[in-house]
């Protein structure tokens, strides 16, 4: 990974966490911990700081041979050592489960895949994570890209993929539609129901003011959606997806939902839950990243 380009506005990582850019001024630039303490740093040296972070995971992952084993002590994941109680919060400040040599990085060097380079994101003032290639990311506009996500409310984790449709006519579509066009095909509706089904996994709006409520679940082989107490089935899931209103902003995520005291019993091995689930999922991304 090199060139690097940094813009105003943008989220990156260093060794100290996540942060966004303020300013630039030719060479230098102004950064913002989510902590609130800023510097002026120079675009070289972080540059290099994303470049050394990006190879420590590739060494990694060149080491473990795509073989999923707990990792060595001498290996930055190690420093994961599973989620705690305190860490389910919305509130991001000490949230350093999110960074790269903790839960970020213990996921990515689990994935198994020959034609990924997965990496981690911290999202900027969220208690969350992103996952996504490294040559499929574009900082402007990842928002509304695919991407494998975990995030972590009060009371539980939640993790798998996650896709967001705009409702401004200027942005960028092309993951979304790429994802709905995949889903219209039988087969991969199909495929989609069952892997929901066999790992009893939620599809929802996350937003508040939604573009739809309720959850879509898989129930005797069809989608239905539950809201409520009412029960509605979903003949097509293109469609349903599709028709959504196009003044509302979608925050479509595929998850899975597990209650912390799970969780946090499960310790380090949740890492490879995670892992395990962004695989099973993996077709779905490959459809739906859009490259270029």
């Amino acid at each position: 990974m090199t060139d690097i380009e940094f813009k105003i506005g943008q989220e990156h990582e260093n060794m100290k966490g996540v942060y966004k850019v303020l300013a630039i001024d030719r060479d230098t630039m102004c950064i913002r911990w989510e902590s609130g303490e800023e510097v002026t740093t120079t675009v070289a040296l972080q540059s290099r700081i994303i470049e050394r972070m990006h190879g420590e995971r590739a060494l990694i992952r060149t080491k473990r041979g795509g073989k999923r084993k707990q990792p060595q002590p001498s290996e930055y994941a190690s420093k994961f050592a599973g989620l705690k109680e305190e860490d389910f919060s919305e509130d991001v400040a000490g949230a350093t489960w999110r960074h790269y040599d903790s839960l970020g990085g213990a996921v990515a060097v689990r994935l198994n895949s020959d034609k990924f380079d997965i990496a981690s994101w911290p999202r900027y003032g969220l208690s969350a994570i992103h996952w996504d290639d490294l040559n499929h990311r574009r900082h402007d506009d990842f928002r509304l890209q695919a991407k494998f996500f975990a995030r972590l409310d009060e009371n539980c984790l939640y993790f798998g993929l996650c896709i967001e449709r705009s409702n401004q006519g200027k942005d960028a579509k092309d993951d979304w539609n790429a994802f709905i066009a995949w889903l219209r095909d039988a087969k991969n509706d199909s495929w989609l129901n069952k892997v929901v089904y066999e790992h009893d996994l939620s599809i929802y709006d996350i937003k508040e003011e939604g573009a739809f409520t309720g959850t879509i679940m898989s129930a005797g082989g069809k989608w239905r959606l539950f809201n409520e107490g009412q029960e509605q089935e979903i003949e097509s899931l293109a469609d349903f997806l599709d028709d959504l209103t196009a003044s509302t902003w979608v925050d479509l995520q595929i998850a899975k939902i597990v209650e912390k005291d799970e969780v946090v019993t499960h310790g380090v091995e949740i890492a490879d839950d995670i892992a395990r689930l962004f695989e099973m999922l993996m077709p779905l991304y490959e459809a739906s990243a859009v490259f270029g």
